[in-house]
C-alpha cells in the first residue's frame, strides 16, 4: 500500500511536472506566437508606411514632372518668342544692311549727327567768324576746285598766293582763303577731294567738318556723281544752302566741237561760230538733263545747276565792279556772272541777318537784365487787340479816361471815391476793403456834367489774381488818356514798370502817394506824439509841421533814388490824403492840405 501510494504520489508527480512543463512550453509557444504577431504586425506597418511613402513619393515625382513639363513648355514658348523675336531683329538688320549695303553700291553714304564737341572743334580749325560768310568748295578728286577759288580770288593758277594746283591731286588739308575785296564778306575754302585713297569717300562729309559751313559749292567735272549726291544730301539735312557747279565748261564745249567736227585750222569764223553755239547749247543741255536725273533718282528736288568756265571766271572776278559786267554780259559767259553775284548776295544778306541777330541779342540781353532787376518788358499790343481794350472800358473821343492803378491795397478806390466827392459808404461808391475789392476794371463817370472825365478803377498789381508780369498790358492801359500811379508805403518796381510803360505809349502820368494823414500821424508817433498828453495846440502842430515835412521829403526823395535807378527822369511826386481831397471838392474847409488841390488842379480843374 505504501508502494502504491507511493507509485500514486510519484504519478502526481510527474502528472505535476509534466503539466508544468507543458503549461511553460504552451506560454512559450504563446509568447512566441505574440512575438510572430508583433513582428508580422510591425513588417505589416513597415510595408504599409513604404507603401504611403512610395504614393506620396510618387505623388511628388509626377508633380516635379508636372512641374518641369510645364516649365518646359513656358521655355519652349518664350523660345519661340525669343526665336521669332530674333529671326525678326536679324531679317530687320539684314534689311539694314541690305539697304546700307545698296547705298554703298550707289554711292550714297549715310548721315551721322556731329556732337556738340565735334562742331565746336570743327569751327575751330576753320577759324569761323559770325561776321564773315564761309564757303566750301568740294567734291570728287579732280573736278578743279582749287583753280576755281583761285579764279573767285582773281588769281591765275601759277600766280603768288594762289592755291596748288595739278593733275594729281594737290589739296591734302583743307586751306582757307578770304576773299580780297573788303566789300564781300567772304572766305572760301579749298578742301581735299573724295574718292581718293587719302581722303575715303565714305567719310567725306563728316571728316572734313562740312556742317559747319554757310554754304557749299559742290563742284563736279566730268560726271555727277553719287559722291555729290551724298554731299546734297547731308547738306539738306543741315539746312546748308548749296550750288551745284559744273567746272571747265571752255574744255568740254571744245570738245563737242572736236567730235562734230571742229578742224582748229578752219578759217571760216562764221562757221566756228555757229559751231560753238551749238556745242555750247548742247553742254548746257546735257548738263542740266544729267543733274536732274540724278537728283530726281535720289529723291531730291530739282536744283539750279551753274556751269562755269574757271578762265571766264577770272576774268569776271577780277573785273572791280562785278554788277558793271552783269549788265554787259559777255558772249562767252554762261553761269559765271550768276554764281558770283549769287554768292555775294547771299554773303550780305547773311550779314545783315547776323547784324539783325546780334541787335536782337542785344535786346533780349537787355530784357533779361531787366528782368532779373524786376523791371518788366514793355510789350506793344496789336491795333486789335487795342480796339478791343477801347471797347471794354467803352473809351469815347469826347471824355478824358483817367486810369488809377498801382499795387494792391493803394487805395485806389478810396481815392477815386474821395475825386468824385463821394465816401466810401455811399451809394454807388467804388468798393473798398482791406482784400483786394476789384477784381475787373470799374468805370466812374465824374458826377459834375462840366468836367468831361471818366475815372477807372483797375484791379491792383502784384496779387495771384492780377499778375505784377502781365499788368500793364492785361489791364489795357495803353488806351487811357491818363494813368494815376498810386502807392502807399513803397514806391515799387511794379510802378517803375507801369509808368516805363506810359512813356513809352506817351501817356502822361501822375505819381500819388496816398493816405498822407495816416503816415503823418505814425511819423508824429515815432517822434513822440501821445494823444492822451495834454499838449497844447501849439506844441500838437508844431509836432505834426515836423513829421509832414519830414514825411513829404522821404517820398520825394524815395520815388527820386527809385527814378534815378531805373533810368527815368524825375518827376513830381502828389501827396494827398483822400480825406482832404473828398473836402476840396465837396467845397469844404479842409484842415491840412498839401498837394490835393494842385492834384486836383492838374487833372480835372
Amino acid at each position: 500500500m505504501a508502494e502504491a501510494e507511493h507509485a500514486a504520489n510519484e504519478a502526481r508527480l510527474q502528472a505535476e511536472a509534466a503539466a508544468r512543463t507543458a503549461s511553460e512550453e504552451a506560454k512559450k509557444q504563446a509568447a512566441q506566437a505574440e512575438e510572430e504577431r508583433k513582428r508580422t504586425a510591425a513588417v505589416q506597418e513597415q510595408a504599409r508606411r513604404d507603401a504611403q511613402a512610395a504614393q506620396e513619393q510618387a505623388k511628388k515625382l509626377k508633380e516635379a514632372a508636372n512641374e518641369e513639363k510645364r516649365k518646359a513648355s513656358v521655355a519652349q514658348e518664350a523660345a519661340n518668342v525669343s526665336k521669332k523675336a530674333a529671326e525678326e531683329q536679324v531679317k530687320v538688320a539684314n534689311a539694314v544692311k541690305e539697304e546700307a549695303e545698296r547705298k554703298l553700291k550707289e554711292g550714297i553714304q549715310p548721315v551721322v549727327t556731329p556732337s556738340p564737341e565735334e562742331v565746336s572743334a570743327a569751327k575751330r580749325r576753320v577759324q569761323y567768324r559770325e561776321d564773315l560768310f564761309h564757303i566750301a568748295i568740294a567734291g570728287v578728286a579732280g573736278g578743279g576746285k582749287s583753280s576755281l577759288i583761285n579764279a573767285f580770288r582773281g588769281l591765275r593758277n601759277k600766280g603768288i598766293g594762289a592755291a596748288a594746283t595739278g593733275v594729281t591731286e594737290t589739296t591734302l588739308v583743307m586751306a582757307r582763303y578770304p576773299h580780297p575785296n573788303a566789300e564781300y564778306p567772304l572766305v572760301l575754302y579749298d578742301f581735299p577731294g573724295a574718292g581718293t585713297l587719302k581722303i575715303p569717300d565714305w567719310q567725306y562729309f563728316n571728316d572734313q567738318g562740312l556742317y559747319v559751313f554757310d554754304s557749299i559749292i559742290v563742284l563736279f567735272d566730268n560726271r555727277f556723281t553719287m559722291t555729290d549726291i551724298a554731299i546734297l544730301t547731308n547738306c539738306r539735312r543741315f539746312k546748308i544752302p548749296t550750288y551745284i557747279v559744273r567746272s571747265k565748261a571752255d574744255q568740254h564745249i571744245r570738245n563737242i566741237m572736236e567730235d562734230m567736227g571742229y578742224d582748229s585750222d578752219d578759217d571760216d569764223s562764221s562757221k566756228v561760230k555757229k559751231l560753238y553755239q551749238t556745242a555750247r547749247q548742247q553742254f548746257i543741255q546735257q548738263t542740266r538733263q544729267s543733274v536732274k536725273d540724278n537728283l530726281q533718282d535720289a529723291n531730291i528736288p530739282d536744283q539750279r545747276v551753274y556751269i562755269v568756265s574757271n578762265k571766264t571766271m577770272l576774268d569776271v572776278a577780277s573785273n572791280t565792279m562785278i554788277f558793271d559786267f552783269l549788265a554787259r554780259k559777255q558772249p562767252k559767259t554762261i553761269d559765271e556772272i550768276e554764281l558770283l553775284s549769287d554768292m555775294i548776295r547771299e554773303a550780305q544778306i547773311r550779314r545783315g541777318q547776323q547784324e539783325r541777330v546780334k541787335v536782337a541779342n542785344a535786346a533780349k540781353e537787355k530784357a533779361e537784365r531787366k528782368l532779373k532787376e524786376g523791371i518788366q518788358p514793355v510789350v506793344t499790343p496789336t491795333l486789335e487787340e487795342v480796339s478791343v481794350a477801347r471797347r471794354r472800358v467803352q473809351y469815347h473821343g469826347d471824355l478824358f479816361q483817367i486810369a488809377v492803378a498801382g499795387v494792391a491795397g493803394a487805395g485806389k478806390s478810396s481815392l477815386i471815391n474821395a475825386l468824385r466827392g463821394l465816401h466810401n459808404k455811399d451809394t454807388e461808391s467804388a468798393a473798398t476793403g482791406v482784400t483786394e475789392t476789384m477784381l475787373v476794371t470799374a468805370r466812374y463817370p465824374s458826377p459834375n456834367a462840366e468836367h468831361p472825365y471818366v475815372w477807372y478803377d483797375v484791379p491792383g498789381a502784384g496779387t495771384l489774381k492780377v499778375p505784377d508780369w502781365q499788368y500793364f498790358n492785361a489791364q489795357g492801359l495803353y488806351v487811357f488818356d491818363s494813368i494815376i500811379v498810386l502807392f502807399d508805403n513803397h514806391f515799387t518796381m511794379t510802378d517803375i514798370t507801369i509808368l516805363t510803360n506810359c512813356r513809352h505809349f506817351k501817356i502822361p502820368t501822375y505819381i500819388v502817394r496816398s493816405k498822407a494823414d495816416q503816415h503823418i500821424r505814425n511819423t508824429m508817433n515815432d517822434m513822440g506824439y501821445d494823444s492822451d498828453d495834454d499838449e497844447s495846440e501849439d506844441q500838437k502842430k508844431t509836432l505834426y509841421q515836423d513829421a509832414q515835412q519830414q514825411f513829404i521829403q522821404q517820398t520825394r526823395q524815395i520815388v527820386k533814388d527809385n527814378l534815378e535807378s531805373a533810368n527815368m527822369p524825375d518827376q513830381r511826386v502828389y501827396i494827398v490824403s483822400n480825406k482832404t481831397i473828398l473836402d476840396v471838392v465837396k467845397e469844404n474847409q479842409p484842415k491840412n492840405i498839401i498837394h490835393e488841390i494842385e492834384l486836383l488842379n492838374d487833372l480835372v480843374w
